[in-house]
């Protein structure tokens, strides 16, 4: 009887091990969803160069704002206000997401308050594009001074 409930205890014990191991991995009252990439054709363009009477100098365009962009929505479930969020946003070669094709890691400021949906961004140029993406959270910083930080992941 003693070996039955022993038993019994330690199988009770590995499957609330299981369960709580496996939560720690996603963030706590933060939910992530609708990770996007825009690309913005509309980016004004500056022309360098300035023309006079004489001779044409040659003109240079730039771009002065970022072209392209990546972005994740956030919402703040819990009590406790988030003063940044570290994320990263990675696109996939396939649709089983099983070959990563590149990560961007992300570092926000912005603060996030109970309740409070916000989309984080990050800009620049020559971001990879795929139909399949995900934007994950790998760690939290609360407006309390305490910190939420992901379980490492293995490299897909």
């Amino acid at each position: 009887m003693k070996t039955g409930s022993g038993y019994v205890l330690a199988a009770a014990s590995l499957i609330l091990l299981v369960v709580s191991s496996s939560a720690a991995q996603d963030p706590p009252d933060l939910v992530v969803s609708d990770p996007q990439f825009t690309y913005d054709v509309n980016a004004r363009l500056g022309v360098e160069g300035s023309p006079t009477g004489r001779s044409p100098a040659p003109a240079t365009t730039t771009t002065d704002s970022p072209v392209q962009r990546v972005s994740a929505l956030f919402r703040n479930r819990g009590a406790k206000a988030i003063r940044a969020v570290a994320w990263e946003y990675v696109t996939f070669e396939d649709a089983g997401q099983t070959k990563t094709q590149h990560v961007y890691s992300v570092r926000s400021k912005t603060a996030i308050r109970p309740g409070e949906s916000v989309r984080l961004s990050k800009e620049g140029y020559h971001l990879d594009n795929s139909p399949y993406s995900r934007a994950r959270v790998t760690r939290i910083e609360y407006e309390d001074g305490t910190t939420w930080l992901s379980t490492p992941r293995s490299k897909i």
